[in-house]
């Protein structure tokens, strides 16, 4: 049998952006002022600095060449912005019924003013964007500095021979974020439009580490050999000689453990002719390295490079948290962390938030992360898109297994530009983070459109076979992975080291929640030797919508009707047939978060995809949340389902609990229905009978006999109500908590 081969660790990258900013930085206002973080001695003594550009921009919708770019058009109108922004933060939660009432997708243009501090002078001068959708033309003191497509990476321009040492210089940028030819060229989500992450000027000497390597940090680890006894770190550098004169100095490595001390080093002599780069490659090795494993254990060292003049005159240095663990997939085994089997249970994440669209904060990213270590996920995937690098950053620190995707989502492009710039975004995902530990998989496209013998099936399929051959020569260590949803047989499903499926039986166009777990079997039968996980399952749920003791059916899934009863019972089936399958080597909810997709008119809520297992403002956890979290958590909980359902117009109900305890009781209007015992933290009572007027529900959990977590919710019933079991129940609070 053939076995995926072995993958070894890559550790942590760029933190965030010029490698002196830390991204824990609180939003300041635009300053020449240069600020630098905390970093070891020799990132400290480094002349790289950043100076953020978060205020004082100027923003206008409007769709001219270039016009806005000149020095001395009047933006004396415009609206005054700070960063990141978007401007489809409100229409872009709408629904799009036809191209005039969809939100909107064209040009904005911005503007800032820029003084640069006395020490820029005789440094490198370049310009960083964090991310901006989607085709972006940026102008300094009227001239074109560069052009990037692509809405999700970080770009650099250097603007050296553009800005004024002397006096104020004018930033103009324009904006696009139209369909075009180039990915994602659709999607289920919304497209939000502006430069909706952060910019900042980068200072570097003229002899430096390089900076336009696709924007990359421009130094790469990788540890080929890992056991519990050593581990080899490889180390590759690229340098530049911006300056007219050669260079002869030395690269010097340096590893230190998490407490700061340094445990090796090594040094190399190099030489770089004037207006040319070079590139260094070191080996060392750690002895009984302490491995980044997981949520249990995210352990990081800390790797510096630096350059060193013939003086011993730090000119850069770049540092980045370096973990080091081994894995594998395999066929019957699923995935294996440090030799050791390991259950990925995750869910995937969009960037949004509700009235920020994409133009979020390291705060709203944070309290993602917390909700995600609530819910009890070890996994997790950035789907449909690179994300902010903040994203990446605390998944290492939390010790989240991430799949790292490329915005390639249904129709491929049909002209050489646009898929170039597909290859060219690929390229930027891998280089960017390349060293996060948390990265396992190279994620090379999701749900590609047609049938492989029709005109759009056959693009994709080859654009396919092209990305997968890129993310092997990027990154030969690292797993490519794609997210199907087509038949077993399609060839889409065989480019990459491992695959997933996207199933949603009992939503879509499949009827039955047990052929989930069928279709799983009858392809492991058939391909022994293919890896096999999910990317997507789930279902919608509007938490204003409730059905008494909903039957085991396909529900409405574009209609209006998604009662939150539904969504749970469908998670509930669908986990427990994965967890009879410890061969699927992981496995990612649909969504973590509800997230805006403007052509969407379902549920309770236009314009919303509903499938999140949390609210889009983030304030209403849905029962299945607590269902994951009863399966994946150890810290004692108890959940009453269907609270929301207050008001009742049937009498008899099933009473559905979930627990991660192995006892639990329940009390009925001061009555107790008696314990019942674990299984599968389920604990069903049925037919419960509610008396007419208020009922109080209250639910003890124990451990070992001792009550350790509760949970209590009123029920009324009203016996001359609405005799229909499908009765629609509006929580007028959470109503106007989701829809303001």
């Amino acid at each position: 049998m053939k076995i995926i081969r072995l993958k070894f660790l890559f550790p942590m990258a760029l933190l965030f952006g010029a490698l002196s900013f830390s991204p824990f930085t609180a939003a300041m206002s635009q300053t020449v002022k240069v600020i630098q973080a905390e970093a070891p001695s020799s990132v400290a003594k480094s002349p790289r600095k950043t100076i953020p550009l978060d205020a004082g921009w100027k923003f206008q919708l409007r769709e001219d060449a270039n016009e806005p770019a000149a020095t001395l058009f009047d933006d004396s109108a415009w609206e005054q912005v700070s960063l990141p922004h978007t401007w489809n933060a409100f229409d872009g939660e709408g629904f799009a019924l036809g191209k005039e009432k969809g939100y909107f997708r064209g040009t904005g243009w911005y503007r800032t003013h820029l003084s640069l501090p006395l020490e820029a002078r005789g440094k490198r001068v370049l310009l960083e964007f964090d991310g901006a959708n989607k085709e972006v033309k940026v102008f300094v003191n009227g001239k074109e500095a560069g052009s990037h497509i692509g809405g999700f990476a970080r770009f650099r321009f250097d603007v050296t021979d553009l800005v004024d040492f002397s006096r104020d210089n004018l930033l103009a940028v324009r904006v696009n974020n139209a369909p075009s030819d180039y990915v994602p060229r659709n999607g289920d989500f919304t497209h939000f439009g502006g430069i909706y992450r952060k910019v900042r000027v980068l200072l570097t000497e003229p002899l430096h580490i390089a900076t336009l390597d696709h924007a990359s940090p421009g130094v790469y680890f990788s540890t080929p050999n890992v056991t519990t006894n050593d581990a080899d770190v490889n180390v590759r550098a690229e340098f530049t000689n911006d300056s007219d004169r050669k260079f002869s100095g030395k690269v010097h490595v340096v590893i230190r453990d998490a407490a700061g001390r340094m445990i090796k080093d090594a040094t190399s002599l190099t030489t770089i002719n004037a207006k040319s780069s070079n590139k260094v490659r070191l080996n060392l090795q750690v002895a009984r390295p302490h491995l980044w494993n997981g949520v249990a254990d995210p352990y990081c060292y800390h790797a510096t490079v630096d350059l060193v003049d013939a003086n011993g005159k730090i000119l850069d240095a770049v540092e980045q948290p370096l973990g080091i663990r081994s894995y594998a997939v395999k066929p019957n085994q699923g995935f294996i962390l440090n030799g050791q089997h390991v259950e990925l249970h995750g869910v995937n994440r969009h960037q949004d938030k509700q009235d920020k669209g994409w133009a979020i904060d390291n705060k709203d990213i944070a309290d993602d992360f917390k909700i995600l270590q609530e819910l009890g996920a070890n996994a997790i995937r950035m789907c449909h898109y690179q994300h902010d690098q903040f994203s990446y950053d605390l998944s290492d620190q939390e010790g989240l297994i991430v799949w790292a995707e490329l915005a390639f989502v249904g129709k491929a492009p049909e002209t050489d530009a646009g898929r170039a710039n597909a290859k060219e975004q690929l390229r930027e995902l891998i280089r960017q983070n390349f060293n996060h530990p948390s990265i396992f998989f190279w994620s090379i496209g999701n749900e590609t459109s047609g049938m492989v013998g029709d005109t759009m099936g056959n693009l994709c399929n080859g654009l396919l076979v092209e990305l997968s051959s890129i993310a092997h020569d990027e990154d030969p260590a690292r797993l490519s992975t794609y997210a199907s949803h087509h038949t077993a047989e399609d060839p889409r499903n065989f480019h990459t080291d491992i695959f997933a499926v996207n199933k949603y039986y009992g939503w879509y166009h499949d009827p039955e929640y047990a052929d989930f777990g069928k279709w799983m079997d009858a392809f492991h039968t058939a391909y022994p030797e293919r890896c096999i996980g999910v990317s997507e399952y789930g279902a919608g749920a509007g938490i204003s919508q409730h059905e008494q003791n909903p039957p085991v059916r396909i529900i409405q899934a574009r209609g209006s009707w998604h009662p939150e009863e539904g969504q749970s019972i469908l998670l509930e089936e669908t986990w427990l047939q994965i967890k009879a399958r410890p061969w699927i080597w992981g496995t990612f909810i649909w969504n973590m978060f509800d997230f805006a997709s403007s052509g969407r008119l379902e549920g309770d809520i236009a314009g919303r995809n509903d499938k999140g297992l949390v609210t889009y403002d983030r304030q209403t956890r849905k029962d299945a949340f607590y269902w994951f979290q009863a399966n994946w958590t150890t810290k004692p909980m108890v959940h009453i389902n269907s609270k929301r359902f207050s008001d009742r117009s049937v009498p008899k109900t099933d009473l559905r609990i979930y627990s991660n305890c192995n006892e639990v009781e329940v009390w009925l209007n001061g009555v107790s229905l008696g314990r019942k015992a674990f299984t599968d933290c389920r604990f069903i009572w049925p037919d419960i009978e509610l008396i007419p007027g208020p009922n109080r529900i209250l639910t003890i959990a124990f451990r070992n006999n001792k009550p350790v977590a509760s949970d209590a919710c009123g029920w009324n019933y009203r016996a001359d109500g609405d005799p229909l079991p499908n009765k629609l129940v509006v929580d007028q609070d959470s109503k106007n908590k989701s829809t303001k």
